[in-house]
């Protein structure tokens, strides 16, 4: 609580993490000087993992790889346990922001370029379809087959992906007066929440796209900047929010 325990402290920013449980790694995208593994039980760096000297956005753990989206359209892939890089994938000019699982099969990357890629395990690209004027900046996947997407434009979308095509359901909501950054789902309640450059927390029904709740600073307490990142963890019902106000809020929806 409060303070928190300091796992590493780099040089420069770190917009990406991911959390190899099994290993209990936690691989850290340091911008322009590549990934570094920390072992969070006692802070030791176990591998440092030089890339091209640009931007880290993303990084997901897929079966025993380890997909890392970069500046300029750049999706590194990573041997999870060797540490080596399986191949390089450039299918777009702008930067890989958002990287989703959607089955053991197929993996969904938002680029920049308002595109939403589907690639399979053999790194192709499978589908390509335009889901925003720009940037997509988070992907969810929900049980049902559909995928919400949020990014630059402030609207939140969702489509019906079959395993070979998506299609668009509904016109998409302007969900935010701002860029929404993040996407989460509630792990079991048929929830999702967003956050947004507008400083709010939204939650909302994940089958009929209702507004359920806004989270703000004048009612609530809330961030007094843009908020980044959203987390909806599997226990206590805790949402986490982290913000530009250098603050971390755990809010407990009822």
């Amino acid at each position: 609580p409060d303070v928190g325990k300091v796992i590493a402290q780099l040089d420069g920013s770190v917009y990406a993490m991911a959390f190899d449980a099994d290993s209990g790694i936690l691989w850290v995208g340091q911008n322009h000087e590549g990934i570094h593994g920390i072992l969070v039980s006692d802070q030791t760096r176990v591998f440092s993992l030089a890339l091209d000297k640009v931007a880290i956005y993303a990084i997901t753990i897929w079966n025993d790889q380890v997909w890392v989206g970069h500046q300029g359209g750049l999706v590194s892939v990573i041997d999870r346990h060797s540490h080596k890089i399986i191949k390089h994938i450039k299918a777009g000019s702008l930067s890989a922001r958002a990287i989703t699982i959607i089955d053991e099969q197929t993996i969904s990357i938002g680029y920049s370029d308002g595109f939403i890629r589907m690639f399979d395990l053999r790194f192709d690209c499978v589908y390509t379809w335009l889901a925003h004027t720009n940037s997509v900046f988070s992907i969810a996947a929900c049980a049902d087959g559909r995928l919400i997407s949020v990014g630059r434009d402030a609207h939140i979308r969702a489509w019906k992906w079959d395993g070979q095509q998506a299609e668009k359901v509904g016109e998409g909501i302007p969900g935010h007066i701002y860029t929404i950054h993040s996407i989460v789902l509630h792990p079991d309640q048929g929830l999702f929440a967003t956050g947004s450059m507008d400083k709010t927390i939204k939650i909302w029904d994940a089958q009929t796209m209702q507004l359920r709740k806004v989270i703000d600073f004048a009612r609530y307490g809330s961030h007094k900047h843009a908020i980044n990142t959203l987390i909806w963890p599997t226990f206590n019902n805790l949402l986490v929010s982290a913000s530009d106000d250098k603050m971390v809020s755990v809010w407990k929806i009822d």
